[in-house]
C-alpha cells in the first residue's frame, strides 16, 4: 500500500520539531533550565517510559499473532525482539531513581545498565528484522524461542541485581554519561544507521507505507540515542527529550508493524472476499451449466443435488430424485455402486468407470463416472461428487471411425505399390503414412517408416540425394514423377503436393516397381532386333554366297596347277574365303536355325570331345586347361552338335581373352537332382561391368574382328534347350561362365 503525502508530512513535521527542541535546549540550556521543575523529572519520565513499554508489548503481541496467519520470518522474530525490548525497560523504570521498592532499592547504576541492555536487544534486533526476508517459514518452533527469551531475561535480570556495583559504572551522578556508555550509544546508532540506509534504499524500490513508518521510526530512535549521550544528569532536559524522541519511534514501529499492515489486510480480505464471490459465481455456472451430469451425494449415498446436466443425461429432474439413494438409479448395479460408496466415503476415488445406465425413457446409455470425496478446509470427508458423461454418440462415432481407418489400411496395404505422405520439419522430410505390399517386398513394414525422416531411411548417397532433391521440388509445389533403382527393383515414384491456403501442407506419394516391366520392354527390343537381324542375315547370306561358290572355285582350280609361284597368295585368299563362308553360315544360323534332332546323350562325353579338340591349340597359345569332374555321367535330352558348338564358341573367347597365356578350369557338378551345372574359368584380361548385361547382343561384341553373333547363338541354343547361362567377370582376373542344363528335358 502506498504512502500518503498527509502521513508523509506528518512524520517529516515531528523530525523538524525534534531537531529545533534539540536545538533550541542546546542553545538555551540554562534559560529553559530556570523554568524546568526538575520534582516533575520522575513523573514525565514514567509516563513516557510506560507508553514505550506498552507500544513494545503490542508490538509483541501483533507478531505472535500475525505470525499464525502469514507464517513469515520478519513476523517469527518481531514479537521476542520486543518482548525483550519492553521486559527490560520496564526494569529500567521500576529501578530508576526515586520509584518505589522493587526487588531491591532503585539505583542509578542498576537503572543505566537496564536502559544500556535494552538499547543494544533493541538496535541489534530491529537490524536483523530490516536485513531479514519475508520469506515463509515453518522449521522453528515458537516454544524454543520464547524459553530462549525468558532465559535471556533472566540471565541479564541477574546479573544486573546481583553484580550492579561490579558492573563498569555508565553513568556518574551530576556529570553525565562515562565514555562507556556513549561508546555504547554510538554503537547502537551505527547499527541505527546501517538499518536506516537498507531500509531507504529498499524504499526507493517500493514506496510502501509500512516501509515509510519503519524509515521514520529508525531515524526518531537514531535521534534519541545521540540525545542521549549529551546530557550532564539524568534529570537533564536532554533525558526528557530523548525520551520523548524514543517514544515516537515506537510509535512509528508499532504503525509500521501494525496499523499499516492491518490495513493491508483490511484490503485483502475485501479483495479475498471479490475474489471469493467471483470464484463462487463462476463454480456455480460451471456446476450448472456443463453439459456432463453432477450429482453431490451424502456420505449415505443419498442424492442433494444435480445440475441441469443430470436430466439431458439420465431424464430426471431434480424435484424427481433429490433424497433417493443413489444406486435406486441403477438396480443392475446395486451390490457394485454401495461397495463404491463405502470406498469413496472412506477417501478412495473411482476413475473414468464405464458403465451401460438406463435413462428415465427405458433407452440404455453407454456413461463414463467419475466418484470423488468432498473435503472440508479440515480435510474432513463430508460430500461426495458424481461426474457423469454420455459416450454414447462418442463411441458410435468412435466406431465408424475405426472401421473407416480399418478400411482405408486394408485398402492401402493391399495396394500393389507403396502410397506414402511426408512433410517438411527442420530440413528433412517425416513421413506420416506408408503401406503397400511393394513396402513388405523390400523387406520393410510401416513402423519403419512412419515417423522417420528421408535422412534415416536411404542409406545410398546418390539415392538419397535423388530423392532429397525430387522430395523438395513436390514440397514446393510441382508435381514431381522420376525412376529410381531400390534394392536391385526400378521403381517409378509420383509425388503431389497438398495445398491449403496456396501453400504445401503435405505431399502424398506413390510408388510402382516396373522392373518387370522394364525386363518384358527389352525383350520385345531384342526379339525386334533379333527379327532384324535374321532377315539381314538372310540377305546377306543369299547374296555373299553366290558369288563367294563362283570366286572359291576358281581359286581352287588355279590352287590345283602345279609350279604356281604365288600359291602362298592362293592360300592365304583360301583362307579368307573359308572364313567368309563360315560367317555366311553364322548368318544363315541365326535366321534360319536349322532342324534340330533331341536325343539322350552323355553330357560329359560331349565336353570332353570339345576340350580334345581344344587342347592342341590351347598349347600353342600357352594355355593350361584343367578338369574337374564331380560326377562320372550326366545324361540329357539335347542337340549334340549345338551343345558342342556352345562350348566351342565359350572356350575360344576364353583362349583369346587370354593373349599371354593363362589357365582355363572346366567344372561339372550335379545342382540338383534335376540340374547339371558347368562351369568354364579362365584368368584373361576379363570383361568390363557395363558390358556384361549386353553379352548375347547382335553385332555387340569386343574383338576386333569378331560380329558378335557367336555368343547370340550360343545363348539361343542353352535358351532353347531350357537351361541358363551367366557370365561373371572382373577385369583384369578373368571371366567365369556358369551353364545350367536340365537333366530331363521340359516339354
Amino acid at each position: 500500500m502506498l504512502t500518503s503525502p498527509k502521513t508523509y508530512r506528518f512524520a517529516v513535521y515531528l523530525l523538524k520539531i525534534s531537531f529545533l527542541l534539540i536545538l533550541l535546549v542546546y542553545l538555551f540550556n540554562d534559560f529553559l533550565t530556570n523554568f524546568y521543575d526538575s520534582r516533575n523529572h520522575l513523573f514525565i519520565h514514567t509516563i513516557l517510559e510506560i507508553f514505550s513499554v506498552l507500544v513494545c508489548f503490542a508490538i509483541s503481541m501483533y507478531g505472535w499473532k500475525a505470525f499464525d496467519d502469514t507464517k513469515k520470518q520478519t513476523l517469527l522474530w518481531l514479537p521476542f525482539i520486543f518482548l525483550s525490548v519492553g521486559t527490560l525497560d520496564f526494569f529500567h523504570l521500576m529501578t530508576y531513581p526515586g520509584m518505589p521498592f522493587f526487588i531491591t532499592e532503585s539505583s542509578i547504576e542498576k537503572t543505566a545498565w537496564f536502559w544500556m541492555t535494552a538499547r543494544l536487544t533493541a538496535s541489534i534486533g530491529i537490524l536483523s528484522l530490516i536485513l531479514s526476508t519475508d520469506h515463509k517459514i515453518t522449521f522453528l518452533k515458537r516454544k524454543i524461542l520464547t524459553i530462549i527469551s525468558i532465559i535471556y531475561l533472566v540471565t541479564i535480570t541477574t546479573i544486573i541485581y546481583t553484580y550492579e556495583k561490579q558492573l563498569p559504572v555508565l553513568i556518574i551522578a551530576n556529570t553525565g554519561p562515562t565514555p562507556i556508555k556513549n561508546f555504547l550509544e554510538y554503537f547502537c546508532s551505527l547499527l541505527l544507521g546501517i538499518a536506516l540506509l537498507y531500509k531507504a534504499r529498499k524504499l526507493i524500490r517500493t514506496r510502501e507505507q509500512a516501509d515509510f513508518d519503519i524509515l521514520f521510526a529508525l531515524a526518531f530512535l537514531l535521534i534519541s540515542e545521540m540525545t542521549l549521550t549529551i546530557y550532564s544528569s539524568i534529570s537533564d532536559l536532554y533525558v526528557v527529550l530523548g525520551h520523548i524522541i524514543k517514544a515516537f519511534g515506537y510509535a512509528y514501529i508499532l504503525k509500521g508493524y501494525f496499523f499499516s499492515r492491518m490495513q493491508v489486510s483490511f484490503h485483502q480480505n475485501a479483495e479475498t472476499e471479490r475474489t471469493l464471490k467471483n470464484t463462487q459465481e463462476v463454480l456455480h455456472s460451471v456446476f450448472n451449466h456443463t453439459p456432463d451430469s453432477i450429482t453431490i451425494l451424502n456420505l449415505e449415498g443419498r442424492i442433494l443435488s444435480v445440475n441441469q446436466g443430470f436430466e439431458s443425461v439420465y431424464g430426471w429432474k431434480e424435484e424427481e430424485i433429490k433424497g433417493r439413494l443413489f444406486r435406486d438409479l441403477m438396480p443392475e448395479l446395486r451390490d457394485n455402486i454401495d461397495k463404491v460408496v463405502a470406498e469413496v466415503s472412506q477417501g478412495k476415488s473411482l476413475i473414468a468407470y464405464e458403465t451401460i445406465r438406463q435413462r428415465k425413457d427405458g433407452r440404455k446409455i453407454l456413461i463414463n463416472m467419475t466418484i470423488s470425496p468432498v473435503r472440508n478446509e479440515f480435510g474432513e470427508i463430508v460430500q461426495m461428487a458424481a461426474i457423469s458423461r454420455d459416450l454414447t454418440n462418442q463411441k458410435q462415432v468412435e466406431t465408424k471411425l475405426l472401421e473407416a481407418e480399418q478400411e482405408l489400411k486394408e485398402t492401402v496395404r493391399k495396394q500393389q505399390g507403396i502410397i506414402f505422405k511426408y512433410y517438411k520439419f527442420n530440413d528433412d522430410f517425416i513421413h506420416t503414412l506408408c503401406d503397400g505390399e511393394l513396402l513388405y517386398e523390400l523387406d520393410l513394414d510401416p513402423d519403419c517408416v512412419v515417423g522417420k525422416g528421408l535422412k534415416e531411411l536411404i542409406e545410398i548417397a546418390e539415392i538419397k540425394q535423388v530423392l532429397h532433391s525430387k522430395y523438395e521440388c513436390a514440397w514446393k509445389g510441382q508435381d514431381v514423377s522420376f525412376e529410381v533403382t531400390i534394392k536391385n527393383r526400378i521403381c517409378v515414384i509420383t509425388l503431389k503436393p497438398i495445398k491449403r491456403n496456396e501453400e504445401v501442407c503435405e505431399v502424398i506419394g506413390s510408388c510402382i516397381d516396373i522392373s518387370q516391366l522394364k525386363r518384358t520392354e527389352e525383350l520385345l527390343q531384342k526379339s525386334e532386333k533379333l527379327a532384324v537381324v535374321g532377315e539381314l542375315a538372310a540377305g546377306l547370306a543369299h547374296e555373299i554366297r553366290n558369288p563367294l561358290t563362283t570366286l572359291k572355285g576358281f581359286t581352287q582350280l588355279i590352287d590345283s596347277q602345279e609350279g604356281l609361284a604365288q600359291k602362298s597368295y592362293i592360300d592365304l585368299m583360301l583362307s579368307e574365303l573359308d572364313r567368309i563362308e563360315m560367317i555366311t553360315n553364322e548368318f544363315m544360323a541365326v535366321a534360319k536355325p536349322q532342324a534340330v534332332h533331341f536325343r539322350e546323350q552323355d553330357m560329359i562325353k560331349l565336353l570332353n570331345q570339345v576340350v580334345s579338340f581344344s587342347k592342341p591349340q590351347a598349347l600353342l597359345h600357352k594355355i593350361d586347361i584343367n578338369e574337374t569332374y564331380e560326377i562320372g555321367q550326366a545324361s540329357l535330352i539335347c542337340e549334340g552338335n549345338q551343345i558342342k558348338q556352345v562350348f566351342i564358341n565359350l572356350i575360344k573367347n576364353a583362349m583369346e581373352a587370354m593373349p599371354n597365356g593363362g589357365q582355363l578350369f572346366v567344372y561339372v557338378k550335379k545342382k540338383s537332382d534335376d540340374q547339371i551345372e558347368i562351369m568354364l574359368k579362365d584368368t584373361g584380361v576379363g570383361i568390363p561391368k557395363d558390358i556384361l548385361p549386353r553379352l548375347g547382343e547382335p553385332f555387340y561384341t569386343l574383338k576386333e574382328k569378331g560380329t558378335g553373333l557367336g555368343l547370340m547363338v550360343s545363348f539361343r541354343i542353352i535358351e532353347s534347350h531350357k537351361g541358363t547361362i551367366v557370365f561373371e567377370s572382373e577385369e583384369n582376373k578373368g571371366t567365369t561362365v556358369k551353364i545350367t542344363l536340365p537333366l530331363v528335358r521340359i516339354a
